[in-house]
Parts: structure tokens; sequence; C-alpha cells
């Protein structure tokens, strides 16, 4: 069953991939001729796509500290409980279980061996995964002073700001470069453009034939 779905998506993949890049080389060679032909509305969409947006803006949410804690301590007992039984469970359940035929995607990919390294390995670690909450249930329900100061450890916020300052600058060297050199720029890109277009095209027939 697996081959089979293989062999029909696989197909199905390439096919819609090259059809994605057929279309892009369609409109990157239209692009090309307005360049070539120094076309005012050409250069006006170029003006008017070269605008900022700012990631900052977009990312902020996720650079801010969301502190839930005191609304789950609330409910104390009820939360322990919960991550306590679904731990328990959860590892009653993987104690025995096998987990090769769950990656039987990779058959063919990878020997037999390796997939039941990976099993054992994931098995292992979804066990371990399960003990540490059936720990963090325990000190929920009967010692949270101990969880409170774990936590202050623990509890620490990572700025994104530093990360993703590089893209809150515009880069324009490329943009100026074109908008200079059209002609060129242009010519290069449809020639470009009508061979990628070509290429998609006969590959898409090798395909379907």
């Amino acid at each position: 069953m697996n081959s089979l779905l293989s062999q029909v998506s696989y197909p199905v993949f390439l096919y819609m991939t090259f059809q994605f890049f057929l279309i892009a080389s369609i409109f990157s060679f239209f692009v090309g001729i307005a360049l070539a032909l120094r076309s005012k509305k050409a250069l006006r969409f170029f003006d008017v796509m070269n605008r900022w947006v700012s990631v900052r803006k977009l990312t902020k949410p996720l650079s801010t500290p969301h502190y839930i804690e005191p609304a789950l301590l609330k409910r104390r007992v009820v939360l322990g409980m919960t991550i306590m039984a679904g731990a328990m469970i959860s590892i009653l359940l993987l104690r025995d279980a096998d987990l090769t035929p769950t990656l039987a995607l990779f058959e063919g990919s990878a020997t037999a061996p390796e997939i039941a390294g990976v099993a054992e390995n994931l098995k292992g670690f979804l066990l371990v995964g399960n003990a540490i909450c059936l720990l963090l249930g325990t000190m929920i329900l009967f010692s949270p002073r101990i969880l409170t100061t774990v936590e202050g450890y623990t509890d620490r916020w990572f700025t994104m700001r530093k990360t993703m300052q590089p893209l809150d600058k515009m880069h324009m060297e490329f943009d100026c470069w074109v908008l200079k050199h059209p002609t060129s720029v242009g010519v290069a890109l449809s020639i470009l453009s009508l061979s990628a277009g070509m290429l998609m095209l006969n590959q898409i027939q090798n395909i379907t034939t």
C-alpha cells in the first residue's frame, strides 16, 4: 500500500513542481521583456514593489513574554492530576509498544535495522518525556514551592530582536543595479526564463507520456 501511494504521489508532486516553475518562468519572461523595452509601467511596478515591511511589528507578539502560571496554578489540583493521568497512560501504552510500523514511510530510504534503531530511540525519547511530565504533575500537586524554585531558573526570556534585526534593514543594491541597467538585465532574464520554461515543459511532457 505504501509503495502504491509513493508511486502515485511522487509523479504528482513532480508535475505540480514543474508546473509552478513553468508559470514562474513565463511571468519572469514577460518581466524581462518589459525591462528590456524600458517600459515605464515595468519600472513603475518595480518602484511600487520596493516597499519596506517591518518584520519587527510582525514578530512583536512573539517577543512579548506571556506568563500563564498564575492562571494555571489557580486550578493546581486539576492541572496536576490531568498531567499525571496523561503521562501515566502514555507510559503504559508505550511500554510494550512497537513503533517500527509507524516508520514504514521510510522503507526503501533506510534499512530495517536503521528503522528499528530510530523506533527504539523515539520510544525512549517519548518515555523520558512522559516521565518528566509525571514528575512535573507530582510537583504541581505536592510540592508547588519546589516547582516555583525550579521555574525561577528555567523561566528566562530570550529576545528575538537581535536575531531579526538584519531583516529590518532594506538592501536595495541589487534593485538599484537592475534599474540602472534595465536592458541588459531584461534580455538576460528573458533568455534564462525562456530556457527554464522550455526545460520545465519538456519535463512535464515526459511525466504525462
